[in-house]
């Protein structure tokens, strides 16, 4: 259960970064940042939710594993999310250049 939920969360937080690298015409430091910062959020959003999920219906989640998988999703949503982000917007960008008539 709490592996399905991380998935879930950190899905989130990527099809998040891929929206903000697709739609923000900001530089890339600020793109990747935003990334960076939703992937933070859905992996604190993971923990709060299961956490009081948790704690409303006890024995549905298992504190160690809960714990396990918070530390796998702080790390890896936060660097996926700023990298989809980065390469999204560097990819639009490209897309728009090859566009222009000179």
């Amino acid at each position: 259960m709490e592996t399905i939920a991380a998935l879930v969360a950190a899905g989130a937080a990527f099809g998040a970064s891929y929206v903000i690298g697709r739609s923000l015409t900001a530089s890339s430091l600020v793109v990747t940042l935003g990334g960076l910062l939703w992937g933070v959020g859905f992996a604190v959003l993971f923990f709060v939710a299961t956490v009081t999920v948790g704690y409303l219906t006890p024995g549905l989640f298992e504190p160690w594993s809960l714990g396990v998988h918070f530390i796998a999703l702080i790390v890896a949503a936060p660097l996926g999310g700023a990298a989809i982000a980065a390469l999204t917007h560097w990819h639009v960008e490209r897309v728009d250049a090859a566009r222009l008539p000179f």
